[in-house]
């Protein structure tokens, strides 16, 4: 990286080169608008979004007339950052719209290197690597760079596709990621996302680049990326089937042992009973299998008989169903784990004691800022609150004890005020000495909830959250530590005694 101590990026920016767009249109967080459209932007922003698109180039002199962008915050692209995985699911449901296949012949309508993304970062950059001068021509002699110091100019360093590292100053080149690229007419991102996402199939993807991640919902961004790689120009035919055989595997959770029978069953289960639709995913399967053990397959085309026989059919290729079929699979799947989210049935299936236990763990975690601890407890504490009238035989005191006092503990690091006798009460919960009975803690946990509060705290808030982990906990250990106090005081009487 070429910044010095002190120095940070501009604004980054996110570009799709061989997309067009009329309208801007919302990908997650981000706007995408034409490259020609700079409205709203600052006038450091609006100038370095010209200095991109005028780099774009389609193949010689030809420069691309407009692109589609997002503004992006300052971000390093030397090192993992949320953002940067975040761009990569856009790029993989661009992909996967613009790839879908022909409804008879099965060729993706954009391949992968069409919707290639690249990002642009605003900062110095070295004149080695922005203009090398070793075994190099330069065909235009008035250009020149006046650098500083430390031979840098200001420029972009950047990312191609996420993989490849670039470095470039106004005025440079950037070419596609192949020699020969298409530019569709009739491509519109704006009006292309809208039509697509209005068809009941895809209609839940959008929603993969908002809501939080869930499991089901990164298997299937993994699988996306995995299907785009198997669209990819530079692709033979056996390198596509392993990529789209990886990423019927990513989507489906096939285990490591049994894969062609699972793979079949999974088929059938999302799609039913179609005819031949067995016998496709035999044929896809060991025809991938062929690919991953001996480097080729033998036969890459559907035979309407199992056997491998001189008489046997051949229809089309393995992968055009196999582009479809995907297709249908990342919609059915999308569809059933929408449904058991809105039922809440991850949640149902989930105990209070690993609520509890994830509550002890995420407080305990000093890597991340205590804020953010309690920001993730937020949903965790509401379901602990919901189910707290589910019965269950697993709940320990010790546990529910133990997830209060850090609670607390972490509540007194927050720069937060509060009121001085709830202050005094949090501290003696905290502080509770550990014992074999957690007496001393319940005692404590007692004390403070008899203290009235003037006004309930936002309950998402550091204080609302410890105030409702206490009133659950205090809701299944009252009645134990009562008789705890009655065993303690029969203890101390019989003493004196």
């Amino acid at each position: 990286m070429s910044l010095r101590p002190g120095e940070k990026p501009g604004s980054g920016i996110a570009v799709f080169p061989f997309l067009k767009t009329s309208d801007p249109v919302q990908l997650g967080k981000f706007t995408f608008k034409s490259t020609e459209d700079t409205s709203g932007l600052s006038d450091e922003d609006a100038t370095h979004v010209r200095e991109v698109a005028e780099m774009l180039f389609f193949k010689d002199d030809l420069r691309i007339q407009s692109a589609s962008y997002a503004i992006l915050p300052p971000l390093d692209l030397d090192r993992a950052d949320p953002l940067l995985t975040e761009l990569e699911h856009i790029q993989s449901v661009v992909a996967y719209c613009y790839a879908s296949p022909h409804p008879t012949f099965g060729t993706p309508f954009l391949r992968s290197e069409e919707t290639s993304l690249v990002i642009f970062s605003p900062e110095p950059v070295t004149t080695f690597l922005a203009r090398p001068e070793h075994h190099v021509v330069a065909t235009d002699t008035s250009f020149s760079l006046a650098a500083d110091e430390w031979h840098r100019v200001m420029g972009y360093q950047g990312r191609y596709n996420f993989r490849h590292p670039f470095w470039a100053v106004k005025g440079s080149r950037l070419y596609p990621p192949v020699p020969h690229i298409g530019l569709n007419l009739s491509q519109d991102l704006a009006g292309d996302l809208a039509s697509f996402f209005s068809v009941p199939q895809h209609a839940l993807l959008p929603n993969l680049l908002l809501q939080p991640s869930t499991i089901v919902g990164e298997r299937v961004l993994t699988a996306l990326k995995w299907h785009s790689r198997a669209n990819a120009t530079e692709n033979d035919e056996d390198c596509a089937m392993l990529d789209l055989a990886v990423a019927f595997e990513t989507l489906l959770a096939l285990p490591e042992d049994a894969k062609t029978n699972r793979f079949v069953d999974a088929i059938s289960l999302l799609l039913g009973r179609v005819p031949r639709l067995n016998q496709w995913a035999e044929q896809f399967y060991a025809a991938r299998s062929e690919v991953a053990h001996a480097g080729r397959a033998e036969r890459l085309r559907f035979a309407l008989v199992k056997q491998k026989t001189a008489d046997s059919a051949l229809y089309q290729p393995l992968m055009v169903y196999g582009r479809q079929i995907f297709r249908l699979c990342v919609g059915t799947l999308s569809f059933g784990a929408h449904v058991a989210e809105k039922a809440g049935l991850q949640q149902k299936l989930i105990t209070n004691q690993e609520r509890f236990q994830s509550v002890c763990k995420i407080l305990d975690d000093t890597e991340i800022p205590v804020v953010d601890r309690f920001a993730a407890l937020a949903d965790i504490t509401a379901s602990i609150d919901e189910y707290r009238f589910v019965g269950e035989t697993g709940l320990l005191v010790e546990t529910m004890v133990g997830a209060i006092q850090r609670a607390a503990t972490n509540l007194l690091l927050c720069d937060i005020s509060l009121d001085a006798t709830i202050e005094g009460r949090i501290e003696s919960l905290a502080t509770a000495p550990k014992c074999a009975d957690s007496y001393d803690a319940l005692a404590a946990l007692c004390a403070l909830k008899e203290t009235k509060l003037a006004e309930f705290p936002d309950p998402r808030s550091p204080h609302g959250i410890t105030q409702r982990l206490a009133d659950v906990v205090w809701h299944y250990t009252f009645m134990h530590y009562f008789w705890l106090k009655k065993q303690h005081e029969a203890q101390t009487k019989s003493e004196k005694s």
